[in-house]
């Protein structure tokens, strides 16, 4: 009798120790968020935070004009490292998408293509982030369809096919994407089955950890509303989500686009405003990781310039007539760079480096293989 209450009583015993077993490992999966995260040690990266901030269109006499304007020096102006970049890409004279693709990737591809060479597709920058668990996102404040946020977020065959690009973000690993446009419920649809949430209010952005698409009617520069947030607001929003969810090491790509839209129309006024609140993105994200503990780099640079701008002698000559162009042109962007470490990677050394090394710099920043 002893002998079977016995077994009887480990039989049960058994079942609940599987049970609860099986309850954990399912409980393990990255899309549940009742269960505490222990995220990567990344100790062994040069620095584990590494925001890329793209200013579309920004060359030296976008920056130069602005500051005159201001009567002040633009934030970032003031990081210690500066170098130029090569913008060219296949075609020559790049537009977004190649250039964006070259700092996501490290190749050079012909313009309109989005991270693929040919038909395979190359692994970017916030992919390899993810393959080793760090966070990785995109903030725009073009629409996430856009060159420069798809190069980072994609695999398309053409910059303008932006259902192409939607069906393939909906695959991408990140945790954020975040900017404007307007999309059908076909495609947001898409996206909730592959576990995103998707929002289209300020408010509803929090800091779970949950993967989110986020897409308001505009990003606009000043005067954020729930639906028309500011730049720096979206910015220092993905900022305070990685810090909770990835506090050991993340990737950030933000970008500035209306700088080049502004510039293709030769519109002063609106570039001068788009580039200050990039520049207020930049110096919030800042203050925001000079609190923190672990190491982190800044990197500010542009993908192409626009407009053909010229330096402006007086407040009063800051106008649209400065532009020589509505298209880009080969002027070398610069490269600003701020780290927390105590000597800077030696490519920086250098005076020109080629967009392709941006995505070096910043595997290396990572300790990326």
């Amino acid at each position: 009798m002893k002998k079977n209450l016995f077994f009887k009583v480990f039989a049960i015993l058994l079942i609940v120790c599987s049970l609860f077993i099986f309850t954990a490992c399912n409980n393990g999966d990255g899309d549940n968020n009742d269960v505490p995260f222990t995220p990567a040690d990344h100790s062994n990266a040069l620095t584990p935070k590494v925001v890329l901030f793209i200013g579309d269109g920004m060359g030296p006499n976008h920056t130069y004009n602005t500051e005159l304007y201001a009567g002040e020096s633009m934030y970032f102006s003031s990081f210690a490292t500066k170098t130029k970049v090569e913008t060219n890409s296949l075609s020559g004279l790049t537009d977004s998408a190649a250039s964006a693709t070259a700092m996501a990737t490290g190749k050079s591809v012909y313009n309109g293509t989005i991270a693929l060479d040919g038909k395979t597709a190359i692994m970017s920058i916030t992919e390899l982030a993810k393959r080793d668990l760090y966070g990785a996102g995109v903030v725009t404040s073009d629409e996430i369809t856009g060159a420069t946020p798809g190069g980072f977020s994609a695999h398309a065959k053409s910059r303008n096919n932006s259902a192409e690009i939607l069906l393939s973000q909906k695959d991408s690993p990140i945790d954020l994407l975040i900017g404007a446009g307007s999309y059908s419920d076909v495609y947001t649809n898409l996206f909730v089955e592959k576990g995103w949430t998707w929002v289209e209010s300020k408010a509803n952005l929090t800091t779970e950890r949950k993967r989110f698409v986020a897409t308001f009617d505009e990003v606009t520069y000043a005067d954020g509303t729930d639906t028309a947030p500011t730049l720096t607001e979206l910015a220092t929003y993905a900022i305070d989500y990685m810090e909770l969810n990835y506090p050991t090491g993340y990737f950030l790509m933000i970008e500035g686009a209306k700088i080049d839209k502004a510039s293709h129309s030769n519109d002063v006024s609106e570039m001068i405003n788009n580039h200050l609140d990039f520049d207020r993105a930049i110096k919030a994200v800042d203050l925001k990781l000079q609190a923190q503990s672990l190491g982190y780099s800044l990197i500010v640079t542009a993908d192409h310039e626009t407009g053909g701008i010229q330096k402006a002698e007086t407040i009063e000559q800051i106008t649209d007539d400065l532009y020589t162009t509505t298209n880009h042109t080969a002027t070398n962007v610069n490269l600003y760079f701020k780290t927390t470490l105590t000597t800077v990677p030696e490519r920086l050394n250098k005076e020109l480096i080629s967009n392709t090394e941006v995505f070096l710099l910043c595997k290396e920043l990572l300790s990326i293989a």
